[in-house]
């Protein structure tokens, strides 16, 4: 998150480390700035459980467990591929992720499809 949030110097960041960058063309992996508003989508205490990008005290990145509740919530196909994929190589627990996800403010709708979602990303990791 790039406090304060500057339209300007998000689509800056975007065009640097975005998916269809020059960096992620080198690296394979890119970043996103989490915008203001995508704060209410993260698991309580999210901030304290960020984890430093290696080589620069500047950048940090979503824990996770917390990035998966993230991606839980958004369920696209590739969200769940990742879930399923971190699941699978042991870089994610199943009871972490529900427990971030009962951290995570959402209508009763969208916690009933979370857990849909989590359960068919364990059922893709066996």
């Amino acid at each position: 998150m790039v406090e304060p949030y500057d339209q300007e110097i998000g689509k800056l960041l975007d065009e640097a480390m975005g998916e269809n960058s020059v960096f992620y063309g080198k690296t394979g992996y890119y970043a996103h700035v989490i915008l203001p508003g995508a704060k209410d989508t993260l698991p309580r205490g999210w901030e304290e459980r960020l984890v430093p990008l290696p080589g620069t005290d500047a950048a940090h990145c979503l824990d996770p467990h917390d990035l998966a509740a993230v991606k839980l919530q958004v369920g696209r196909p590739k969200d769940l591929e990742l879930c399923a994929a971190l699941l699978a190589t042991k870089r994610l627990q199943a009871d972490l992720i529900r427990e971030r996800l009962r951290e995570t403010r959402m209508d009763d709708r969208l916690r009933v499809l979370t857990t849909e979602r989590l359960n068919k990303a364990i059922e893709m990791a066996e």
